[in-house]
């Protein structure tokens, strides 16, 4: 089995082990057979998965206390400015929604004009001269 770090900021310093594996899906050729299910190291494969996963708990922990104690100094004044945020991007996209309504008009009214158009430069219409 070989170390390996993952890096960047979810994988920061996180150690995983990975099982060099063989060709046939996976599995390793050695063993008798009908024993390819068989992982004499599980215990090792396990606890390398849950040291994997203890920085990341940390972090989660770490975060819901931070969100905890937030809440209880400034709660109020941190969803009092959270609506106005929401309410500025709630009035930011229904503007939005007008203006792709009112543009959507006139592309129809162009149609419509162009087929106006059409129909009377068209001679086989039948138009007659006034």
């Amino acid at each position: 089995m070989q170390d390996q770090r993952r890096d960047g900021p979810e994988g920061q310093g996180e150690r995983h082990e990975r099982r060099d594996e063989g060709h046939g899906g996976g599995r390793r050729a050695e063993g008798p057979k009908d024993t390819g299910f068989l992982d004499l190291e599980v215990s090792k494969v396990l606890y390398s998965e849950a040291e994997a996963l203890t920085r990341a708990a940390a972090r989660e922990i770490l975060k819901d206390a931070i969100k905890e104690r937030l809440r209880a100094r400034l709660g109020s004044r941190l969803e009092a400015i959270a609506r106005i945020a929401a309410d500025e991007l709630a009035d930011d996209i229904e503007a939005n929604f007008a203006v792709e309504s009112l543009l959507e008009s006139r592309r129809h009214a162009r149609a419509a004009r162009d087929e106006a158009l059409r129909k009377a430069l068209d001679p086989t219409l039948g138009h007659t001269k006034e």
